[in-house]
């Protein structure tokens, strides 16, 4: 690969996910900068500074993007609603929860 890729920071989750990707295909991408966060890295790609992975949701609403078709993507990703346990929710919290269930996994509606 060589174009510059933007890589989230060490320790982040996306970069785990990517870094996970390139392995399993003995690719080696040329890192060219670290960021802290997807929108710093929007932003670097925008400016012209580099390629780099980013989820459809921080992209959503950016003109100036062009979404590449590359093998093996996109990257599925598992999300995980945490809570205290034996703590009772709050009722934003509680709110926010059956909202949750109603938009993705029928299995969130043992939390409202």
């Amino acid at each position: 690969m060589d174009e510059p890729f933007l890589m989230r920071e060490p320790g982040s989750g996306t970069r785990s996910a990517i870094e996970r990707f390139f392995a399993e295909r003995g690719a080696h991408p040329r890192v060219r900068m670290e960021l802290g966060s997807n929108e710093a890295i929007k932003q670097a790609v925008l400016g012209g500074l580099g390629v780099s992975v980013l989820s459809r949701h921080t992209i959503e609403h950016a003109s100036g993007l062009a979404v590449l078709d590359v093998q093996g993507f996109p990257l599925v990703r598992h999300w995980y609603l945490v809570r205290p346990k034996g703590k009772r929710s709050s009722l934003v919290a509680g709110a926010f929860c059956a909202y949750l269930a109603r938009v993705t996994e029928p299995r969130l509606a043992a939390w409202s």
